[in-house]
């Protein structure tokens, strides 16, 4: 495995090549992703890394790629980072259209690693929002359209606290999240959103999608319905952050470790999505 360094002078750690991979990845299998987010390989011609990684004892940062299995380089990581903490700047856009979650304030940057070790869900590698001023910013706008699809992994941290994917920072805007109130929302249009009836108190890492087909939105929790409505409006074409809600101080709360977005109808296809994911991460 060859470190590459880039024009900006920074190294590259642990970028595999397509071919060290020779299974089919989720985006090899379900093509089409208008962004995805992750701390493991999602598509065989990524040559990308998974995150930009800021070390506490002198602020330097580095990407931080993949192994041979596809997995986070966590043996990377901790080798970079040290005893100290890690905290992440980028997180690549695997989907091929470069739309990368990124934060350049420091204080704002979500962690990866803590006193030496990297944080994790379920033995997996995760990244973790303070639930204070933790987010990034999408380098575009995802223009959403008609018919949408987006699924993530995440835990939030404790009961109220929240727990959500992307968002929009800059308006109101398309949101899949479980509240502090302990309900799950799916926001589409300003003034039109739904809120399920039922309460969940579970910090459990959780599988959530949320998708509109033919004006009707639909959430799911664990591959399982939680309630479907009209919505014939559709959603408001603002998804530009990841942790940070209405240009609020409205922060998630939680551990993020996947999060794909599809501008199209992905119905058919959403029993292999969630089973590729279940595999990967077992969370039901």
């Amino acid at each position: 495995m060859a470190n590459i360094t880039n024009g900006l002078g920074q190294t590259k750690v642990g970028v595999r090549q397509p071919a060290e991979l020779a299974s089919s990845l989720l985006l090899d299998t379900y093509s089409g992703a208008a962004a995805a987010y992750s701390l493991r390989k999602l598509r065989n011609a990524y040559a990308g890394s998974a995150i930009r990684v800021r070390r506490s004892s002198d602020n330097t940062s580095q990407d931080i790629g993949f192994n041979a299995n596809g997995n986070l380089d966590t043996t990377s990581l901790l080798s970079f980072v040290g005893a100290g903490n890690g905290f992440v700047s980028i997180w690549y856009d695997q989907s091929g259209n470069g739309n990368n979650a990124a934060q350049t304030t420091s204080g704002y940057q979500p962690q990866i690693v803590n006193a030496g070790a990297v944080l994790l869900t379920n033995s997996k590698p995760s990244i973790l929002l303070d639930g204070v001023d933790d987010n990034f910013i999408l380098s575009s706008n995802i223009n959403a359209n008609a018919s949408i699809y987006n699924t993530f992994v995440g835990k939030r941290a404790a009961s109220g606290d929240r727990l959500f994917g992307l968002s929009g920072h800059s308006g109101y805007s398309y949101l899949l999240a479980l509240w502090n109130i302990n309900q799950y929302l799916f926001q589409g249009k300003t003034g039109n959103y739904q809120i399920s009836s039922s309460t969940d108190t579970t910090t459990n890492q959780l599988l959530l999608t949320g998708k509109v087909s033919s004006g009707v939105m639909s959430m799911f929790k664990n591959g399982s319905v939680i309630t479907s409505i009209e919505q014939p409006g559709g959603v408001i074409p603002t998804i530009n952050s990841i942790g940070q809600y209405f240009n609020t101080f409205i922060f998630a709360k939680c551990s993020l470790q996947e999060i794909i977005f599809y501008n199209s109808d992905q119905t058919s296809n959403q029993t292999g999505l969630d089973l590729n994911i279940n595999t990967y991460y077992s969370i039901y």
